[in-house]
Order: structure tokens, then sequence, then C-alpha cells
């Protein structure tokens, strides 16, 4: 029988899906490589890659790769001496990814190049997991579950990597209850695209907070947590950029314009960001995100919660505070809760993701 093939409609970095007709008309998809991103021409800019990670029944896989600027601009003809100044990104990376972080390594602790450029770790063991460990790391590039990202910064607008920087790419595969690997294997690409010195304008700046002292319990099933961060600076900034990121026990996400001095949650004229999906919440970009923060100012944030009855895999006593020293009475150790941490199945999060521009050196969250 004779078979055809035709391309599907393109997604926006990868290439089409593949179909087969068969001549009774019938349409036969053929799958294709989420993760697959063709380099930038040369002396435009450069590829970052992840191996190809199983990802088993059961496994969290939280892996970390370490990569410096000025290698990377020598990988595909720019100038390793310069900075590099990131106008576009692209990601492409296989579904159950839990997400996907980029940063710029700055105080080194448990977790730094001098381990190894990957270092893999499973189910929540290991430097990889610790959020500690990149306390002030400067977020560049963030994705989630689906991952498909090409976004092109507003005209001359740069995040600067310098030559002697070092980059983490951390990518976080979950194949568990809650969330699935399909095929059971990971992979992420992604691409930086460069802008020329004479065309930079503004630098770009970026937000990272985590909200730790969630605790979402039995006893207390509904609970709200809400944080700010304020960027000190002397004139006012724009953000371009947003997105939230909690386990599947959130329910809602704002984030709110916030004047820096208010106490208390900002009106709803405020609020440019919401979210009520946890596995693959939105990521709001500029032209359609392009809201300016005052003098001072920075960003109000709220995540609220819905209580769950853990996976019988995990079960109450399975959860981290589920312990009478750490309570500090049987009472409460009974109650069952879910607090802070990288694991999807009995820890939650609720962090920010903000990109505005121009960058200011003084930026506080609480």
């Amino acid at each position: 029988m004779a078979v055809r093939c035709l391309t599907l409609g393109l997604l926006p970095v990868v290439l089409g899906a593949v179909a087969c007709v068969d001549g009774g008309g019938g349409v036969t998809p053929v799958p294709v490589d989420e993760s697959l991103l063709d380099v930038p021409p040369v002396g435009q800019g450069f590829q970052m890659q992840t191996e190809e990670t199983e990802v088993p029944a059961g496994v969290e896989q939280q892996d970390c790769y370490f990569f410096k600027v000025s290698e990377l601009a020598a990988s595909n003809g720019l100038d390793p001496a310069k900075p590099v100044n990131l106008h576009r990104v692209q990601i492409a990376q296989r579904d159950g990814s839990h997400h996907m972080n980029i940063f710029r390594v700055k105080t080194v602790k448990g977790l730094g190049p001098e381990g190894g450029r990957i270092q893999k770790n499973q189910n929540g063991v290991g430097e990889c997991f610790k959020s500690p460990n990149w306390a002030d790391w400067p977020l560049i590039a963030n994705s989630q579950q689906n991952g498909q990202v090409d976004w092109e910064f507003p005209e001359g607008v740069a995040n600067v990597l310098a030559p002697d920087e070092w980059l983490m790419l951390q990518t976080h595969y979950v194949n568990a209850t809650s969330q699935k690997t399909p095929e059971a294997v990971g992979r992420v690409r992604v691409n930086f695209w460069a802008l020329p010195d004479a065309e930079v304008k503004a630098e770009m700046g970026t937000v990272f907070a985590t909200k730790q002292s969630i605790r979402v319990c039995q006893s207390n099933p509904t609970p709200t947590f809400e944080g700010s961060c304020q960027i000190n600076s002397p004139s006012p900034v724009r953000i371009i950029g947003a997105n939230g990121h909690f386990h599947s026990r959130g329910t809602r996400f704002d984030m709110y314009a916030w004047d820096g001095k208010t106490i208390g949650t900002p009106p709803a004229s405020d609020r440019f960001y919401t979210s009520s999906a946890w596995d693959d919440p939105p990521m709001l970009i500029a032209p359609e995100l392009d809201r300016e923060l005052p003098t001072n100012g920075g960003v109000w944030y709220g995540c609220t919660f819905e209580w769950q009855q853990p996976d019988p895999s995990v079960g109450c006593k399975g959860l981290d505070d589920y312990d009478v020293a750490k309570n500090g009475t049987a009472e409460e150790s009974l109650d069952c809760c879910y607090t802070f941490g990288p694991i999807v199945e009995k820890n939650e999060h609720c962090n920010i993701f903000v990109y505005y521009y121009p960058k200011q050196d003084d930026v506080f969250c609480n």
C-alpha cells in the first residue's frame, strides 16, 4: 500500500511532528524528539545540552550541569574573551520535566564545577537537591513541564554574561505518581543567542525567590503564603517576564506590582500574573507582559494550597515534618503536613521567577 508523509504544524522551537498517511486516508503519527533544537549559526550564539537521562518509575532525577561562558562562546565562533550579551533564549525538552533552571554560579558551598561538570542525583539525595547551595546564584532562564520556549527580549535588552563566569543548568525529571516522564528518558537543549555590543541599550536583571516557611497541613488544609521582593532602584524598572512554581497541592499563584512600602496584599488592579496550573504554569513574557514598577518598588506574590492525602507510597509518616523532635509535641507530630522541599510527592514549593530591566544590584526578598 502506498504511504506518503507530511509535516504537521511547527512547534515554537522544534521540528514539526511527522505523520504518514496510508492509501485509506488514515493518519499514523511518527513521534519526534521534543528536545531537538538546531545550534545557532556560527558567531550568533551557542547551545547547552544534557545527556539522555533514564528516569525509571518511582524516581525523581535532578541533575546539575556546569558550563563556562568562555568555553561555550568558543564552541560556536564567538570571542571567548568578550562578554556574551544574551538577547534570545530557546529551550526544548522532553515531557516529564518538573523544572529546568539556569543560574550564574556565585558563592560555592556544597555544589560547584569542582565537583564535576555533571552531577546526577536521585530522590532528594545529593547536593544538586539542596537549595541553599544556589541561594545567591542569579537566575538566567527557566522552563517547566512542556518546556518549549522561544523568547527574544525587547529591543536592546540583554543579560550580560562575563567570559569567566560559570553557568549551572539544573534539570529535574519526575516519573512518579503525580507526574510522569512518558518515555522514561529526559533530555534538555538550550540555545543562547547573542546581541552585538553596539546594540545593547539596557541590561536585564532577574529575581528568583522561594517561600520556605510554607506548611500545608491536614489541620489547616487551604492556607495562603505570601512574600515580597523589593528592587531598590533610583528609577522605575519594567517587568518583561514572569512565572510561578508550586507542586500538586498548589491551587493559585498570584504576582502583583508592589510599591515597596505597603504592608499586605496589593489590590487586584496591581496583579499581573495568575496561575492555577501546578504542572505547567504559564510563562508570561514581553510584549504581552510589560509592567512598570515604581522607584524602589517590587513584586508581591502569594501561593494558595489545598491539602491532599499523601500517596500511599509516602504516607503521612513519610513527610518531612512527621517527627516529634521537629514539632515539639506528640500532638503536632500527628498532623500530616507538606513543607518546603524538592520532592514532588512529599514537599511543596512557592517560587517566583521574574525578569526585568534595567538590572539592579540591590534586591531583597522575604
